[in-house]
C-alpha cells in the first residue's frame, strides 16, 4: 500500500479550546457504526448524560440550545473526551481535519482546508507545497478499478502542479495552462486516446482566454491586466453567483457574507469593479512585498525570534515606509494564495477522475475555487475600507472550503458548473443589452 501526504500534514495539532471556530459547532456529525455500538454498551458512570446527548434514531450528536454539539462545554472542551477518554470519540471527531482518498493500494491522506488551523498553517506557508510517499507490505484489489486511466490521471496531476507551482511564469497564464490541459485530457479520453492528453491543441484553451489574447492591448506582466472586457466581467459576476444560486447553503451567515460580497463587488457596475480590482491587487502586491523585504532581510541577518537587535527591530519603521502602517499582517503574494489553493484542490480531487471520468470538470472546479476565493478577498478588502488581514484571509479560507467540502452535493455540483463557458455569458450579455433597451422604451 502505497501512503501520501503533503509535506505540512504532521505540522497540525488541533488547538481545541483555543480555536476560533470549532469543529463542535454547529455541525451535524455523523457517528460511526461501531461508535453506536459502543456508546448503546457503555454502563460506566456517564452512561445517562452520554445517552441523553446522542440522538438514537438518526445516529448524530445531539445539539444543545446554543446550537452547538451537546458535548462541547462552556470552556470549549469536549465533554465525552473528559469523562470517557481519547478512544471514546467516533471516527469524525477523532479524524478530522484528516481526510483520506481511497485508490487501489493506494491511500492519499490530506488535512481539511475547513479547519481553521489547517487553512492558518497552509496560508502561512510561501514555499512550494510538496508531497510525501511512504509504503508498507499490505495489498488489495478493488473491483473493476481502471488502472490505466488511474495511472494517466497521476501523470496528468504532476503535470499540473507543475505548471501551477512554476513561479517564473505569471499566475494568470499558469492558470490558463491548467484549465487547458484538463480540457485536452477530457477531449483525448473521449476520443480513447488519453495517453496522448499532453498534446494541447489551441480549442483546448477556454475561450475567454482566447478572446483576451486577441485583445491587443492585453498583457500577461501583472496577475490581472487593467485591460477588462464586458466578457470576462460577466464572466466573473457569474461564477460568484454560483455560489448563492447553484450551490446548497450549509451556514445561514455564510449567506449574508456572499450577499454582502455580491453589493460589494458587482452593486455600480463594470468600470468601478475594475477600478476595484486594480487598486486591491496593488494594495496587495504593496503589502505582500513587505514580506520579500522581510524575508530578505532575515535571510542577511540571521536573526532568529529569541536574538533581535535594535536594528532589525526597525524592520518594521522600514516596511511601514512601503506599505500601509495600519495592516499589522504581512501577507503572502496573491499568486501564492491562489497556487496553494489550486494545489490543493487539484491534489484531493483530480484523481477521483477515474471512479466517474470527469476529469475537466474537476480541473475547472478546481480552479473556480481560487476565482471564488480571490472575489471574497476582495470584497472583504472592500468591506473593511481597503484593508486586509491574515486572519481575513484564513477565516474565509475556512469557511468558504466548509461551504464547499462539507456538502457531497456542492462537491458534486462545482464540477459540472460551466465555469468557463463563454456561450452562457454572451447570453447573459444578450438579456442583459436587451433588457436595458427594454428600460429605455418604457
Amino acid at each position: 500500500m502505497i501512503y501520501t501526504y503533503p509535506d505540512y500534514y504532521k505540522k497540525f495539532n488541533c488547538i481545541a479550546d483555543k480555536c476560533p471556530d470549532t469543529c463542535c459547532g454547529k455541525w451535524q456529525i455523523v457517528i460511526d457504526d461501531d461508535s453506536l455500538e459502543r456508546y448503546q454498551e457503555y454502563d460506566g458512570d456517564y452512561r445517562p448524560e452520554l445517552h441523553r446527548k446522542v440522538n438514537w434514531k438518526e445516529g448524530v450528536f445531539r445539539h444543545g440550545r446554543s446550537g452547538k454539539c451537546a458535548f462541547l462545554r462552556d470552556d470549549m472542551l469536549c465533554d465525552m473526551y473528559i469523562h470517557m477518554g481519547k478512544d471514546s470519540l467516533c471516527t469524525t471527531c477523532r479524524e478530522y481535519p484528516r481526510h483520506t482518498e481511497e485508490f487501489e493500494n493506494v491511500r492519499e491522506i490530506s488535512l481539511s482546508l475547513s479547519c481553521p488551523e489547517v487553512a492558518r498553517i497552509l496560508m502561512n506557508i510561501t514555499d512550494k507545497v510538496t508531497f510525501v510517499t511512504e509504503e508498507d507490505d499490505e495489498d488489495e484489489v478493488f473491483d473493476d478499478f481502471d488502472y490505466f486511466l488511474y495511472s494517466n490521471l497521476e501523470d496528468i496531476r504532476e503535470a499540473i502542479l507543475n505548471v501551477i507551482q512554476d513561479r517564473s511564469v505569471d499566475i494568470r497564464i499558469r492558470i490558463e495552462r491548467v484549465l487547458q490541459i484538463g480540457a485536452s485530457a477530457q477531449r483525448h479520453y473521449d476520443e480513447g486516446d488519453l495517453v496522448m492528453w499532453d498534446e494541447c491543441e489551441e480549442q483546448d484553451k477556454p475561450e475567454i482566454c482566447r478572446k483576451l489574447e486577441s485583445c491587443p492591448e492585453h498583457s500577461n506582466t501583472e496577475i490581472n491586466n487593467e485591460v477588462f472586457s464586458d466578457d470576462e466581467y460577466v464572466l466573473l459576476q457569474r461564477q460568484f453567483g454560483f455560489l448563492q444560486g447553484e450551490l446548497e447553503l450549509l451556514y445561514d451567515d455564510w449567506e449574508d457574507v456572499l450577499i454582502e460580497s455580491q453589493k460589494l463587488l458587482f452593486g455600480d457596475g463594470a468600470e468601478t469593479f475594475a477600478e476595484n480590482r486594480r487598486r486591491f491587487e496593488a494594495w496587495w502586491r504593496r503589502n505582500s512585498a513587505c514580506q520579500d523585504m522581510a524575508d530578505e532581510r532575515a535571510a542577511d541577518s540571521n536573526v532568529s525570534g529569541e536574538n533581535v537587535t535594535a536594528d532589525d527591530q526597525g524592520m518594521h519603521d522600514l516596511n511601514s515606509d512601503f506599505c500601509d502602517a495600519s495592516v499589522g499582517d504581512i501577507l503572502p503574494s496573491m499568486e501564492i494564495v491562489l497556487e496553494q489553493i489550486i494545489v490543493y484542490f487539484i491534489s484531493i480531487y483530480l484523481l477521483g477522475a477515474v471512479y466517474d471520468d470527469n476529469i475537466s470538470g474537476k480541473v475547472n472546479a478546481c480552479v473556480g475555487h481560487a476565482v471564488e476565493l480571490y472575489m471574497l478577498l476582495m470584497a472583504r478588502w472592500l468591506k473593511n475600507g481597503e484593508q486586509i488581514s491574515m486572519d481575513d484571509l484564513i477565516e474565509l479560507a475556512y469557511r468558504y472550503s466548509r461551504e464547499i467540502e462539507h456538502s457531497d452535493e456542492n462537491l458534486e455540483k462545482v464540477e459540472v458548473l460551466d465555469w468557463f463557458d463563454c456561450a452562457a455569458i454572451k447570453i447573459e450579455l444578450q438579456t442583459s443589452e436587451y433588457m436595458g433597451k427594454a428600460v429605455e422604451r418604457l
